[in-house]
């Protein structure tokens, strides 16, 4: 678990931390925050479809470990052979791989692995896919309690299907990943020039966006000066920057926007005026705060977040849990 906090970027260790949280959830009279969350809309068979989420964790998790990080993946399967691997034990196919990818130790989810222990907190109830494997064997995102400010924060761990999140305005970063409709973007930046990488599908099988020039993709390219400000619109409309025929696409999808005076691009969706009618999602890559009514969505299912003022009850709990 100490992998985990790495990724998270929560400098402590996992004992630590387990020390900070059980300190939080002894202290009487503490207000805090509760996080529900439900899902809204899924192509998949949940037992349940509500969840609670509090400092400790999710309750009624099967990990039950009580240390503020609920873990979201697949079921884990004994019955199916392992990845296959060098002479250094380490796993060879690295294209979809959070080892490779996050440096995160392989040889402690190896450990549970084949102890038989339970690995996540919310488990999409999906049948295994012989094309996927790997990612059954280690969490997919997580959603957390940040001790400091007494929030939660939610960071995809780049493997699997990915999460993304429903954005209004969203600073673009360094290979930020959109998703609108059955169309994927990439945006790169480069000097006094824009570059849009448009993927179909297939992008979440590849996962190789870091290259400009991969195929199967349409490339547009648009100039810019750094001392005007400008927007390049994207949708259906023949009188978009970037027509993209989907009818999951609103007339002005989004907008890729560059304020002069901030020196930043920013991500709109919509036309400024009017919401997208499906939305604009990004991949969570980097630790983003979750408020009331935030949407992701991850392997086939839609969620909503919502955040109760909730006094601590976490003692009387604990008792009847013992």
């Amino acid at each position: 678990m100490d992998d985990i906090l790495q990724l998270l970027n929560i400098g402590m260790s996992y004992k630590e931390r387990l020390m900070q949280i059980n300190n939080i959830i002894n202290q009487g009279n503490l207000n805090y925050l509760e996080l529900n969350l439900t899902v809204i809309s899924t192509t998949l068979n949940y037992v349940q479809n509500a969840y609670v989420i509090n400092p400790s964790g999710m309750e009624n998790s099967k990990r039950g470990a009580k240390d503020g990080i609920v873990l979201f993946g697949y079921e884990k399967k004994n019955n199916r052979n392992r990845d296959n691997k060098d002479s250094n034990g380490d796993i060879t196919n690295t294209d979809n791989n959070l080892y490779s990818k996050n440096k995160l130790n392989s040889d402690t989810f190896n450990e549970d692995y084949n102890k038989n222990i339970v690995l996540n907190d919310f488990v999409f109830p999906i049948e295994e896919k012989d094309d996927n494997f790997n990612i059954y064997d280690i969490p997919n995102f997580a959603i957390y309690y940040n001790i400091e400010d007494g929030n939660y924060y939610i960071k995809d761990f780049n493997t699997g299907v990915g999460a993304l999140m429903k954005i209004k305005k969203y600073i673009i970063e360094e290979n930020t990943l959109i998703n609108i409709g059955s169309n994927y973007l990439v945006v790169y930046i480069e000097r006094n020039k824009i570059i849009i990488k448009i993927f179909n599908n297939s992008i979440l099988e590849s996962r190789n966006m870091n290259d400009k020039n991969t195929m199967n993709c349409d490339l547009k390219e648009f100039g810019i000066q750094r001392d005007k400000d400008s927007f390049i619109y994207i949708g259906r409309s023949q009188n978009c920057n970037v027509i993209i025929e989907d009818m999951m696409l609103s007339k002005i999808q989004c907008s890729i926007e560059y304020n002069s005076r901030e020196k930043k691009f920013y991500l709109n969706d919509g036309d400024g005026k009017k919401e997208s009618t499906n939305g604009t999602w990004v991949f969570i890559l980097n630790s983003t705060k979750i408020i009331n009514n935030f949407m992701f969505k991850a392997e086939h299912t839609l969620f909503v977040a919502n955040l109760i003022n909730r006094r601590n009850s976490f003692n009387k709990k604990n008792k009847f849990n013992k």
